[in-house]
């Protein structure tokens, strides 16, 4: 995987960037990239990421810290029981005094409509790019890669390794499905849920 992922000419994203035409049919964030993206920088929120070829941009990516926390919460309510959290902290031997473990946040994930679908599969490539950049290059602890992920775009996260933060979760997007089973052939669609899901990079680290 790393030789590959290395050579990919991503550009770290600055208030001096001329930025090339985008459009991933999402018009919240192509206006993210195009117009907040560099203010996000400015405010240390976010760090964005880009690629670009033949006069445009390919995709972009934004990455912030992140933790997992056996408090966590979604709209007001727990966002996962106990005994979910209790089996992430198996995976590190439950140290006892700990309640949350380090972990990078995709906040923003886009690809260009031209681009999707094509032999390049860039989607995936750069979510294999993140996971070998966090284990090899992170500059300190991380557990986890978390998103929110559109629901559109359950699919593609699940694909990838992705699993949902809790049970709940994972039903609510079950129930989301079922009332949207045409989603995949509508043009446009308002007021898409996130869902919250998660990689576990130990999975990677153990496989080697």
């Amino acid at each position: 995987m790393s030789t590959q992922l290395e050579s990919i000419p991503f550009k770290r994203l600055s208030s001096d960037s001329d930025l090339l035409p985008f459009d991933c049919g999402n018009p919240d964030l192509t206006d993210f990239f195009l117009n907040s993206a560099k203010d996000n920088m400015k405010k240390l929120l976010s760090v964005t990421y880009y690629l670009e070829a033949e006069g445009k941009t390919v995709l972009f990516f934004t990455l912030s810290n992140d933790k997992i926390a056996e408090i966590e919460q979604k709209n007001g309510e727990p966002l996962f029981s106990k005994s979910f959290f209790r089996k992430l902290k198996d995976k590190f031997g439950r140290p006892k005094h700990r309640s949350d473990y380090p972990a990078v946040k995709i906040g923003r994930f886009g690809v260009n409509k031209e681009y999707r679908g094509t032999d390049g599969h860039w989607g995936s490539r750069t979510l294999d790019f993140i996971k070998y950049w966090m284990i090899t290059e992170n500059k300190t602890g991380c557990c986890f890669i978390t998103v929110d992920a559109y629901a559109t775009a359950v699919g593609f996260y699940q694909r990838n390794g992705f699993n949902f933060l809790g049970e709940k979760e994972r039903k609510n997007y079950e129930v989301w499905l079922k009332n949207n089973p045409d989603f995949r052939s509508r043009e446009s669609m308002d007021d898409i849920p996130t869902f919250a899901m998660y990689f576990n990079l130990l999975s990677l680290i153990d496989e080697a």
